[in-house]
């Protein structure tokens, strides 16, 4: 059941969450990089009704999310905390009532950028924040990957973790909650181009192969280690090589993608360090050497994915330390 939309709820709290990649070429579900800039906004206040119930955006515009909120990745979230904050709380603590989430999408659904995972980051945070910050970021890991599981069907965190904590994460596939933040020595400037495609995690995940062979295997596994060790270094331009050697994932993927060929090669004819599709597409990144070159690859990309006759938005961003913070 939904909670009735309102001008002006009282005591509300926001909090903001950012896109991110995911994969980052070789790195399948194990490497995320938070971006700045883009992201997804959560508006929470408290109601009498328990649970949690989404309000529908105030902008006609809005794009079409579910309002059942077992089925929206904030709400679960946000049910999360609720249940944690109530199971740590005294007697003497108010545990009834509920609340209300408004969720602002600025981040294209199906894109590929952590668009599910940024929602659910900013839904415990705006929930979080409600109960006056009961939790640290860390203890909302849970909260958040519960969120990511609806939208995804499995609780994989390469998108969740660098949203809700920013910066570049390692992270365990078999447990999630196990990470490791690697620092960037410096600046990452990023092109970034969504054509206007939609592709559902889980259904990009449906089409890998179940058994892949060993060469490709062991390929890809040494391209990941030697990008963890670039991006230790600073060495971007060893990034940018690694992150195209992906020979499992990212070419089954580039299926779904007709305009995918065409984009790669105009990043690269740019001068772009590296370029490769973000989680399970459409949305592609390139690394860049300056903010300024990074605009004329972008460029470049979105008039790539236009002259395939897929119109695409196209951003300049970096690497984002913050993570999901309140607003």
């Amino acid at each position: 059941m939904n909670a009735p939309s309102r001008a002006a709820p009282p005591q509300t709290k926001t909090a903001f969450a950012p896109a991110s990649l995911s994969n980052l070429g070789p790195g399948f579900d194990t490497l995320g990089l938070a971006l700045g800039g883009v992201g997804d906004t959560v508006e929470a206040w408290r109601t009498d009704e328990p649970g949690v119930h989404v309000v529908p955006s105030a902008d006609p515009s809005a794009p079409s999310i579910p309002l059942d909120a077992a089925q929206n990745t904030a709400a679960v979230a946000a049910a999360q905390v609720l249940d944690a904050h109530r199971a740590r709380s005294s007697s003497s603590e108010p545990t009834s009532g509920g609340v209300a989430l408004r969720i602002e999408k600025g981040i294209p659904i199906g894109s590929g950028i952590g668009g599910s995972a940024a929602s659910a980051a900013a839904g415990a945070g705006a929930t979080n924040r409600l109960l006056d910050e009961p939790f640290d970021k860390e203890d909302l890991v849970e909260a958040v990957l519960a969120g990511e599981e609806i939208a995804s069907g499995s609780r994989h965190g390469d998108n969740a973790l660098p949203t809700l904590l920013g910066g570049l994460l390692l992270v365990s596939p078999e447990n999630p909650s196990v990470y490791r933040r690697l620092t960037l020595p410096a600046p990452l400037p990023v092109a970034l181009v969504v054509p206007e495609l939609s592709i559902l995690t889980s259904d990009a995940r449906e089409i890998l192969p179940e058994r892949v062979p060993r060469a490709d295997a062991t390929a890809t596994a040494a391209a990941l280690a030697f990008m963890v060790d670039a991006f230790h270094c600073g060495d971007y331009e060893a990034v940018g090589e690694c992150m195209m050697s992906d020979r499992i994932v990212e070419p089954t993927r580039a299926q779904l993608v007709p305009c995918y060929e065409a984009v790669r090669r105009a990043a690269m004819e740019a001068g772009a360090l590296g370029c490769a599709l973000t989680g399970s597409g459409p949305a592609f990144f390139a690394l860049a050497e300056s903010d300024a070159h990074a605009d004329t690859v972008a460029d470049a990309m979105q008039q790539a994915s236009r002259d395939a006759s897929v119109d695409a938005a196209r951003f300049v961003t970096h690497a984002d330390d913050a993570g999901m913070c309140g607003r």
